[in-house]
């Protein structure tokens, strides 16, 4: 008679994927989804201060009357903000876990090269945007 010990792993000498490589790869897809909730929720939030006016007709009155109306608004707001100035310390830990990963022997490097280009792909592209903005916010 037969016995079956069940299934048996077949590894090409690896021990399978890099569990910080997938770490950093999984920061990078759920940091960018909340990045754009956050930013949807700042638009929502900021055009319900507005109240539906023309930005440009809005006063500062009007703005204190709409958050007089609405005080959650503001801390929505205070709350979507630093989850959006928090996000490049998540990209920056993402980069730390994919460069670790990359580093370890036996281990396949697929998610920790994916995590490590994704990350840091951001956090030089958010870099540009800061550049960007200083450049023009001194230029006006």
């Amino acid at each position: 008679m037969e016995e079956h010990g069940g299934p048996t792993r077949v590894s090409g000498g690896r021990g399978g994927h890099s569990r910080l490589g997938i770490a950093s790869f999984v920061i990078a897809v759920l940091t960018t989804v909340l990045v754009v909730v956050l930013c949807v929720v700042i638009f929502s939030a900021g055009g319900e201060l507005l109240g539906g006016e023309d930005p440009q007709s809005v006063t500062p009155q009007d703005i204190q009357r709409n958050l007089e109306d609405s005080p959650g608004t503001a801390g929505v707001l205070g709350i979507a903000g630093f989850g959006l100035a928090a996000s490049p310390l998540l990209y920056l830990l993402g980069v730390a876990l994919g460069i670790a990963g990359l580093v370890q022997k036996r281990r396949g490097r697929l998610f920790a090269v994916l995590g490590t280009v994704a990350n840091g792909l951001i956090l030089l592209g958010l870099l540009a945007l800061v550049l960007l903005l200083v450049v023009v916010g001194t230029t006006i």
